[in-house]
């Protein structure tokens, strides 16, 4: 097991009824605050209102910045830091999916910081601080709620990159179950295979020879999101489902999962962020069509792996190696693209809406993202491969 520091400094709030204490919380990190959302749905369900009133009777000024996108993009993000930094606000309030969540915390650098908002996710500039975040987390995937992370997409260089920084992980994040109920199935679907993937790259990527606890945490995580989807498939409402799905959220992506696992990279979000940024694709359907294709790619290298997630996650108690490494490798990924389809995740870039992928634009991407993210060993040629198999 290597070196590694793990903190989790976000309060988390979870449970019924739980916004009834976002005034409170909320007047601890000012009296102004940045109200973040996206294109509709806070107010469709009643939420913004909610948000609105607590804000209110706790004597906060809000100044609002909705129309987040799916795949937040940048000049939202530096509007948003330039509403800060001349309205004077103490804190941002994030009210959404990871999407949203990122986004304010790209707005939290960018309002405190003198550097191009890009620079620091381009690694260029380093973030020396950031204004507070809260939470309200209305779409469970990337633990976005608890974590130093922002992902976002910059349309003028087609790029879409990460930034980490321990300033901006939130303060204080709210978790209500009952928030959720109203996800399209699709959406819940492209979730659930969002989080898998989180939990199924160390997985596959370690080269620990003992790793139990992490293994542990990824199976048994994995096997919640799976039994958890097929409750909520068949009702929408069911509160254990929405909750087991809403935790889950909140720890694939934390660092609680891979902390000390030697290897643990990241190659399927390397080969998913192009498709992003060039596609506006959605994260989890992105990720569904290339971790299939990667698993196709990669299997004699990392065999072992792939039948223990087999035996371990898929149930597939049968497995005989003494029926060939390769061929039981192929009968693992075969299944798993079974229950990937079976959620209504896409496998192809065709079933994603993508008729003719620019190949070469997405390798070009990947290879510059895999020596941001020191991913070894990937040339263009073979993440071109991979990429062609998805058609």
């Amino acid at each position: 097991m290597t070196n590694f520091e793990f903190c989790t400094p976000t309060k988390i709030i979870f449970g019924r009824g739980v916004l009834s204490r976002l005034g409170e919380e909320a007047s601890l990190w000012g009296k102004k605050a940045l109200f973040l959302y996206g294109k509709g749905s806070l107010k469709r369900s009643g939420l913004y209102d909610q948000i609105k009133k607590q804000l209110s009777d706790a004597g906060i000024e809000v100044v609002e910045h909705g129309g987040v996108e799916p795949n937040p993009l940048l000049e939202h993000a530096e509007a948003g830091a330039e509403i800060c930094r001349r309205d004077g606000v103490d804190f941002i309030l994030a009210a959404g999916g990871g999407s949203v969540i990122d986004e304010s915390k790209a707005i939290a650098c960018g309002a405190m910081n003198d550097e191009p908002l890009w620079d620091y996710f381009s690694c260029k500039a380093p973030v020396k601080a950031a204004l507070p975040v809260m939470a309200i987390q209305t779409q469970p995937a990337t633990s976005s709620d608890n974590n130093p992370v922002s992902v976002m997409t910059n349309p003028a260089s087609g790029e879409k990159f990460g930034l980490r920084s321990p300033f901006l992980a939130p303060k204080v994040s709210f978790l209500d179950p009952e928030i959720t109920f109203t996800i399209p199935l699709a959406y819940t679907s492209y979730a659930c295979f969002d989080m898998v993937s989180h939990l199924t790259e160390g997985y596959f990527n370690t080269t620990a020879t003992f790793s139990p606890v992490q293994d542990g945490f990824t199976e048994g995580l994995v096997k919640a999101v799976m039994a958890s989807f097929e409750r909520v498939r068949q009702d929408p409402e069911d509160y254990d489902g929405r909750a087991s799905l809403l935790w889950a959220g909140a720890l694939n992506w934390n660092g609680l999962v891979n902390a000390g696992l030697d290897g643990a990279v990241i190659p399927c979000h390397m080969l998913e962020h192009p498709m992003s940024a060039l596609y506006n694709v959605a994260h989890g359907a992105g990720l569904s069509i290339v971790t299939p294709a990667w698993l196709k790619f990669k299997k004699d290298d990392i065999a072992p792996r792939i039948i223990r997630f087999g035996r371990n996650i898929l149930g597939m108690e049968d497995l005989n190696e003494g029926d060939g490494i390769s061929a039981s490798c192929d009968r693992v990924i075969e299944k798993f693209e079974t229950w990937i389809r079976s959620i209504g995740c896409p496998l192809t870039f065709t079933e994603a809406g993508i008729s003719n992928p620019d190949i070469d634009a997405l390798a070009d991407q990947a290879v510059k993202l895999a020596g941001i993210w020191n991913i070894k060993n990937y040339s263009k040629d073979k993440i071109k491969k991979v990429y062609y198999s998805c058609i």
